[in-house]
């Protein structure tokens, strides 16, 4: 586990550039991993860089999106994204397309990457509320989001098909922002 102290200087929470995508998809080497990270919205497996990159683009064009990478001393280690689920409700924040390098997974790094999210929400967008939802079954997430403040608040039965299983979404709070 990597204490705060140990790497405030090294990382830098920054804008998404599209030369992310190339280190986004070696990540995902499954197409479980995909649904974990995108729920449905690619429609196959694999996706490309450009995939995420028209998605992104799409998304960006109504200043209602926020794709933020994680680096540490150069090298990308996570991926989040903001986005405010209604534009009328500029004050609620939605974290989506979390991900972090799977050979760092463990080491605090899913942590760090959402506290900076947390903190670039609450002092860059004004938010008031952060949300997120994480499938049911990808329990490493499901803990990393509670042990830095998020509380279940409702769970969709049956949200997302999978091969043969059906899974459930959790809706989380965080915890500072109700």
């Amino acid at each position: 586990m990597i204490r705060k102290a140990d790497v405030s200087d090294r990382l830098e929470f920054r804008p998404y550039i599209a030369d992310d995508a190339n280190t986004i998809i070696k990540w995902i080497n499954s197409e479980k991993d995909l649904r974990f990270w995108s729920a449905d919205r690619y429609g196959s497996y694999p996706i490309s860089p450009d995939d995420i990159n028209e998605n992104y683009n799409q998304c960006i064009s109504n200043k209602n999106f926020f794709p933020m990478t994680l680096v540490d001393n150069g090298k990308i280690v996570g991926h989040i994204i903001l986005r405010y689920p209604d534009e009328n409700q500029k004050y609620v924040i939605r974290l989506g397309f979390i991900i972090v390098d799977p050979s760092l997974r463990g080491k605090g790094y899913g942590k760090l990457l959402i506290n900076k999210a947390i903190e670039f929400a609450k002092q860059s967008l004004n938010a008031k509320e952060i949300n997120l939802g994480v499938i049911s079954t990808n329990e490493t997430a499901l803990q990393c989001y509670k042990s830095v403040g998020f509380r279940e608040i409702s769970i969709a039965k049956n949200a997302f098909q999978f091969e043969d299983e059906s899974w459930d979404c959790i809706e989380m709070i965080y915890k500072d922002t109700v």
